[in-house]
């Protein structure tokens, strides 16, 4: 029988790019109003490094605003399969458009 998934190669410790819609809007406590989205992009996007594979569709990861701040400025969240599809590897070449 033939592979039907769309598997690839997953990158561990290595930057990747995706839309910030996969990071929730929601505040991150009651007293404080900011969200993960609006702390952990920038222009649309975020940056991440996958860590660690739970062996259940899910990874640990850390997620920063811009790929220079990924080990200094960056938030530890869990993403599932659905997440990492919309998520591409980073080369140093996305700028933003004037």
């Amino acid at each position: 029988m033939p592979n039907t998934s769309h598997t690839r190669r997953i990158w561990y410790h290595y930057p990747y790019v995706m839309p910030a819609t996969v990071l929730s809007p929601e505040p991150t406590h009651e007293s404080d109003p900011s969200s993960l989205r609006a702390e952990a992009s920038s222009g649309g996007l975020c940056y991440l490094k996958l860590s660690q594979s739970f062996h259940d569709g899910t990874y640990l990861a850390r997620v920063a605003a811009s790929p220079d701040v990924l080990r200094s400025h960056s938030y530890t969240i869990v993403l599932n399969n659905a997440h990492l599809a919309k998520a591409r590897p980073w080369r140093g070449l996305f700028t933003k458009s004037a």
